[in-house]
């Protein structure tokens, strides 16, 4: 099956093209069904899923003006509770802006639709944008990871696109007026901000742009497994591919992005 002109392109489709083409193939065009479970022990990872979710509704619920009292009393985790209690301490200064919580937020490149769904994005007095992203790992947050996902690449970007109709449609944005933030409950003294440029626009658009074309003429059967094996360790085609049965340990993990695998789940979106 070839690419249809109607896909969409995400963070989590174009982040695991990178990763391995072939789990592009299997996962997007194929929508290729594999009963192998992603990461051991099961309810370890159940369990931070669960978490993670709960985090992520509690943080929506909360900047959409719910009481934090009722928010509290109806969460399952203690440990999100401890979350929830700095969140609410680090979001204050971001809950009277004018904001967006878990929005999608679309734009075209190279006749294709990019999406991006912000955790959080919010226009300030001063002009600036900033985008946040939760993250609910319990690793201790690496720059150099986050540096090159193609989360950091393609946010910014569809957040300049789209800034004239989340905001004001008469405002001349510029890519400096945009910064994105990663923050972890877990690490809250460890936030991870990147600042958007007119040259960093530049240079994201045009290494989406190269992603997109280079899938768009890929014949099937063209998309190749990665070499980098240790992609396959959480991924749930490994036997399929002939890369091992056994899943990946959760526990001390590093590479495994806990929310995006919540948003490719929960979300009817690729």
């Amino acid at each position: 099956m070839h690419l249809n002109n109607d896909f969409v392109f995400s963070a989590n489709n174009l982040q695991d093209y990178v990763d391995c083409p072939r789990r592009f193939e299997l996962k997007y065009l194929l929508n290729q069904s594999w009963p192998a479970v992603v990461s051991h022990p099961v309810q370890k990872m159940e369990e931070k899923m669960s978490m993670g979710t709960e985090f992520h509704r509690l943080a929506r619920q909360y900047l959409e003006g719910l009481p934090t009292e009722t928010l509290v009393a109806s969460a399952k985790y203690q440990q999100v509770v401890e979350w929830f209690d700095r969140f609410t301490r680090f979001s204050a200064p971001y809950v009277k802006s004018r904001h967006f919580t878990e929005y999608a937020s679309f734009t075209s490149l190279d006749g294709y639709r990019l999406v991006a769904v912000f955790d959080f994005i919010a226009f300030f007095d001063d002009g600036q944008i900033i985008i946040a992203d939760w993250k609910t790992t319990e690793a201790q947050p690496r720059r150099d990871y986050y540096q090159n996902r193609i989360q950091t690449l393609l946010y910014p970007l569809v957040a300049f696109e789209t800034a004239p109709y989340l905001f004001e449609k008469s405002r001349n944005y510029s890519p400096s007026d945009i910064s994105f933030l990663y923050w972890f409950p877990a690490f809250p003294e460890k936030s991870l901000e990147f600042p958007f440029s007119a040259e960093i626009e530049q240079n994201n658009r045009l290494m989406i742009s190269n992603l997109i074309h280079e899938i768009s003429i890929k014949a099937p059967g063209d998309y190749s497994k990665t070499e980098e094996t240790r992609h396959c360790e959480f991924c749930r085609y490994r036997s399929l591919c002939e890369r091992g049965t056994e899943a990946g340990s959760v526990e001390g993990e590093t590479d495994l992005d806990i929310d995006d695998l919540i948003g490719s789940l929960s979300l009817d979106l690729p």
